[in-house]
């Protein structure tokens, strides 16, 4: 149990479970799980991004995402600039909740686009 004492030196945002002085999730730092995982997302948008831009080079290939279609229409070259806001926020949430299997389902998500660009790329240049 708590003396008074102790109960003094308990942070402003902490609580006090059985006893124990729990500081709240937000005041710790992430897990080295997610920082891993975000960079990897932002690795992946930046190598989407790319390989993008190379495949849409190719003849036959074309944009999928209506989004980015919209985009890559009314932006030209700089489409990937709202991109960029997504993974702003899309980080932001997730150091935010501190959960790893949202940023571990993006991740797994965006290494099947930047497969399939490269795919398309590879397709190309051998066929």
């Amino acid at each position: 149990m708590l003396s008074e004492k102790s109960w003094d030196a308990v942070p402003a945002r902490a609580q006090v479970r059985r006893g124990d002085v729990v500081t709240e999730p937000s005041s710790r730092a992430p897990p080295r799980t997610i920082w891993v995982l975000l960079i990897l997302f932002i690795s992946l948008q930046v190598a989407d991004i790319i390989t993008t831009n190379y495949a849409l080079a190719v003849p036959g290939n074309w944009e999928v995402n209506p989004l980015m279609k919209f985009f890559q229409t009314y932006l030209g070259p700089a489409w990937w600039l709202p991109k960029t806001v997504a993974i702003a926020l899309a980080t932001t949430v997730v150091l935010r909740i501190r959960r790893a299997w949202p940023i571990a389902c993006a991740v797994s998500y965006y290494v099947l686009i930047v497969s399939g660009n490269l795919a398309c790329l590879y397709s190309a240049r051998s066929g």
